[in-house]
C-alpha cells in the first residue's frame, strides 16, 4: 500500500507529489495522459507561487516573463490604479509562464527524487474505506493508498459519495491569443474593465497574452475575423494604452465558469487544485490558489504521524488549513468577474472611486496587491 497517491500531473498534483518530502513516505503520481503536456497556454503565477516552486527547484529555466507592475482601469469611467512590485519591496508581482514548461520542471524535479510517475494511467474507479483509498487503472493495475489525492482538474471527485459542486455559468467566454504592439512592454501587464467583461494583457517574451471577455455569440464573431479587422477590434475595445496592435496568432476561446466543490476532502482523500474550484481567470488567481492548496496539504503531511496520514483528523486539519483562503479566493474573482460588468452590483462612479482610493491611498495598494499575491492568510 503507497502512503499517497496523486490522481493528476499537472502544476498542483507535482507540487504536491514534491513538497511531501519526509523520509520513508511512499508517493506515486498517476496521469491519464500518455505523455509530457505540450500545452502551448500561458499560466500567471504571482511571487508567492514562484518562491514555492523554488523551494522544490522546480521554477522553470525558461518560458517566464516578470510582471512588475499591472495597470488596472474601467472602459467608460474614471478612475485607474498602478501596481508596481518596487512598492513592494520583490522583484515581481507575478510571472507568466509556459504551461509545457512548468510541468516538464515539476516533471524532471520528481524524477530527481525518484517519486515514480506514470503516463497513461486513467483512473477508471475509486473505492473508499476506513483503512485505504483504492484505484483502479485504466490498464488494470489497482492501487491502495493511505492517501489519495485528486489534483485532475475535477475528472474523478464525481465518484467520491457526497462530493457535490456548485456551478455558476457567466454566460461568456474568453477569447485568447497571443498579441504584438508598436512599443515595448517594459514587463507591465494590464487588466481593462468594461460593460462586457474584462480583458486583459499579459507579457510574455516580446508580446503579450491576451484574454479578451465577450459574449459566446460576440467570443464567434471574433473568431470568425481576419487578424486586421480583429486588431482594429481589440484596439477600439482596449485603447491605445499598450500602443497599437501590429500582429496576432492562436486565436482560440473557452466558456467561463465558476465551479466549486463542496467540500475538499472526503474519506481518505483530498481535493485539490481545478479539482475543487475552477475560477473565472480575472486576476490570474485560480492556479496561486491550487498550489497554496498544495502547499498547505504538503504541511498538513509533514505534521502527522506516519500512521495517521489519510486518517479524519489529518483531513479535517487540511479542510480548516484552506477554508479561509479558498473561500475568499473564491469571492474575490467572482465579485470581480461580476461587479464590474453589472451597474446594479457597482456603478460605473463607484467603480471610479475604489480604483481613485486604490492609486491614491499606498497602503490600501499595497493591501491590495498583497492579497492578490498571498492569499487570504490566516
Amino acid at each position: 500500500m503507497l502512503d499517497i497517491a496523486i490522481v493528476g500531473a499537472g502544476p498542483v498534483g507535482a507540487t504536491v507529489a514534491a513538497l511531501c518530502r519526509r523520509e520513508g513516505l511512499s508517493i506515486e503520481v498517476f496521469e491519464a495522459r500518455t505523455k509530457p503536456a505540450e500545452d502551448a497556454r500561458t499560466l500567471a503565477l504571482s511571487h508567492a507561487s514562484r518562491e514555492l516552486l523554488e523551494s522544490i527547484d522546480a521554477w522553470p529555466s525558461s518560458g517566464t516573463t516578470p510582471i512588475d507592475s499591472i495597470h488596472i482601469s474601467q472602459k467608460g469611467g474614471p478612475g485607474r490604479t498602478l501596481l508596481e512590485a518596487s512598492e513592494q519591496g520583490i522583484p515581481a508581482l507575478g510571472y507568466t509562464v509556459s504551461f509545457a514548461a512548468l510541468t516538464a520542471s515539476l516533471a524532471a524535479r520528481l524524477g530527481a527524487m525518484r517519486i515514480p510517475l506514470h503516463y497513461g494511467a486513467a483512473c477508471e474507479d475509486i473505492a473508499l474505506d476506513a483503512g485505504e483509498a483504492r484505484l483502479r487503472l485504466a490498464n488494470g493495475r489497482e492501487i491502495g493508498a493511505r492517501l489519495l489525492v485528486l489534483a485532475d482538474g475535477g475528472a474523478n471527485a464525481s465518484r467520491i459519495p457526497g462530493i457535490v459542486f456548485r456551478e455558476k455559468d457567466y454566460e461568456q467566454r474568453a477569447v485568447v491569443a497571443k498579441v504584438a504592439t508598436d512599443r515595448a512592454h517594459g514587463r507591465r501587464a494590464y487588466e481593462r474593465f468594461t460593460p462586457q467583461g474584462p480583458v486583459a494583457l499579459l507579457p510574455v517574451g516580446e508580446q503579450f497574452a491576451l484574454v479578451y471577455t465577450a459574449s459566446p455569440d460576440e467570443a464567434l464573431r471574433l473568431l470568425a475575423l481576419g487578424d486586421a479587422a480583429f486588431l482594429a477590434q481589440l484596439q477600439t475595445h482596449f485603447g491605445d494604452r499598450a500602443g497599437r496592435f501590429t500582429s496576432v496568432c492562436a486565436r482560440a476561446s473557452f466558456p467561463l465558469k465558476l465551479r466549486a466543490i463542496n467540500s475538499p476532502v472526503a474519506m481518505r482523500t483530498a481535493i485539490v487544485g481545478n479539482a475543487a474550484q475552477a475560477l473565472h481567470p480575472i486576476a490570474g488567481q485560480g492556479l496561486n490558489l491550487g498550489l497554496r492548496d498544495a502547499a498547505s496539504l504538503a504541511a498538513v503531511v509533514e505534521a502527522t504521524a506516519h500512521s495517521a496520514i489519510g486518517g479524519a483528523t489529518m483531513l479535517e486539519n487540511y479542510r480548516a488549513s484552506r477554508e479561509r483562503d479558498t473561500s475568499r479566493g473564491v469571492a474575490f474573482t467572482d465579485f470581480l468577474a461580476s461587479a464590474f460588468t453589472d451597474e446594479r452590483r457597482l456603478p460605473t462612479w463607484g467603480r471610479g472611486l475604489a480604483l481613485t482610493v486604490l492609486d491614491l491611498l499606498p497602503p490600501a495598494r499595497r493591501a491590495f496587491a498583497q492579497r492578490m499575491i498571498h492569499g487570504a492568510r490566516r
